[in-house]
């Protein structure tokens, strides 16, 4: 991932609902819901949904399902006891885990985008099984 704002693994169990036109429409009918001004245009192309705020700053949820997610689940499992949360997760479920959604913003060195993070890994989180890491 280019950027490293915001950047969180989102791992999906093979028992998982997650996927990447719900979580585009849940992010929808979420800032349908709210009273910001600032709502952002959200498209999916592929595997990547992008939020535009202001024409100007953009998250990214990437959908992956390559060989690489599976080996780095396991190596995650190995080397952490919680996940983003400073919650413990369940190792052995984790290292099951073939595809995950890979989320980051453009640099926000104000924090201005903070809370908008926060929404995005809240609707991810609604997800069954899902195990999420802030990716450092």
């Amino acid at each position: 991932m280019a950027n490293t704002f915001y950047s969180y693994l989102a791992f999906l169990q093979p028992s998982s609902n997650g996927n990447l036109l719900v979580l585009k429409q849940n992010l929808e009918t979420f800032y349908e819901k709210q009273t910001v001004a600032d709502k952002p245009e959200i498209t999916l192309d592929d595997n990547l949904i992008t939020l535009v705020f202001n024409e100007e700053y953009e998250f990214h949820v990437f959908f992956s399902d390559e060989e690489h997610v599976n080996q780095e689940a396991k190596e995650l499992a190995e080397e952490y006891e919680f996940d983003w949360n400073e919650n413990p997760f369940d190792k052995e479920k984790l290292k099951t885990c073939i595809k995950r959604f890979e989320v980051w913003g453009d640099d926000d060195f104000d924090m201005d985008y903070f809370n908008d993070s926060l929404f995005i890994i809240d609707e991810i989180e609604k997800f069954t099984d899902v195990i999420i890491f802030h990716n450092e």
